[in-house]
């Protein structure tokens, strides 16, 4: 179907997601802080990004703003993952073309449904 990357700090929710992912027929390529998931972006292109917010190194909303100021990234569908509230200014950047936001805990079909609107609305879907 098509290339996900899980950039979350807690292995017990990469995993959790990469298996939904992949019984969907997805494939799969993850990153444990956000650093390495700007690195993995550049290097193998995703056609979607689950991105937790609270991450080391550089959080979710430090990557989804390097991805939407890079040109070659800046229309890649991105869902933010987080559980925390997020702040005025993080919230703000949610209003940006192929930014979605998912809230945790979610209960099975909320992602998969989150993955598909977002594809749908930026690719045509895949």
């Amino acid at each position: 179907m098509c290339k996900i990357l899980i950039a979350d700090d807690e292995p017990d929710m990469r995993a959790l997601l990469a298996d939904l992912l992949m019984e969907a027929g997805h494939e799969v390529t993850e990153a444990e802080n956000g650093q390495v998931a700007v690195q993995q972006v550049q290097n193998e292109m995703p056609d979607l990004v689950l991105l937790d917010v609270l991450m080391p190194l550089m959080n979710g909303i430090q990557v989804l703003q390097r991805l939407r100021d890079d040109p070659a990234t800046k229309a890649l569908p991105v869902i933010l993952l987080t559980a925390f509230s997020l702040s005025d200014e993080e919230t703000d950047i949610l209003d940006t073309p192929n930014t979605y936001h998912v809230t945790k805990p979610w209960r099975r079909g909320v992602v998969e449904s989150a993955i598909t609107s977002a594809l749908a609305q930026t690719t045509g879907g895949i």
